[in-house]
């Protein structure tokens, strides 16, 4: 991710989520961690266009993921498990041996997916997440690399 795509990368978010993380939190994140996106190719006179993008943190042998998103309209096309895999193989080479992240409870798309990986359920955060009812409870998961 370059600092040329946040403004891209903004759109995908504020798309796919209700409660988007800001333009100044997603910039400090693309200077501090590793960040990708998945770019559609251009075609003809269309010009690339930004579908995904990933954020993961890494720290001594541990990887966090702290953000992963694909715009509501390429969703269901496995872009999801391509940038998954990129931030996992990364995480790899940092020599990190465990992954974790969070997820909104409601997130089921989500959960089969990080299921496919090998996550599993490690705890729960409650009232992590805003939601339009209040608060959502985060389910914690974590992975052996």
């Amino acid at each position: 991710m370059q600092k040329s795509d946040l403004d891209a990368v903004m759109i995908n978010e504020r798309l796919a989520y209700d409660f988007p993380c800001s333009a100044s939190i997603m910039a400090n994140n693309q200077k501090r961690y590793y960040c990708i996106v998945f770019e559609a190719p251009a075609e003809g006179s269309q010009p690339a266009e930004i579908l995904g993008h990933a954020i993961l943190s890494t720290v001594a042998d541990e990887a966090s993921v702290i953000n992963i998103a694909v715009s509501p309209k390429a969703q269901r096309q496995r872009i999801g498990y391509q940038l998954m895999e990129d931030i996992l193989a990364y995480a790899g080479s940092k020599n990190c041996v465990e992954v974790f992240l969070e997820v909104r409870e409601s997130n089921r798309p989500a959960f089969t997916m990080y299921h496919q990986f090998g996550f599993n359920e490690v705890g729960v955060r409650r009232n992590y997440y805003p939601s339009k009812q209040g608060s959502e409870d985060a389910i914690l998961l974590a992975c052996y690399l």
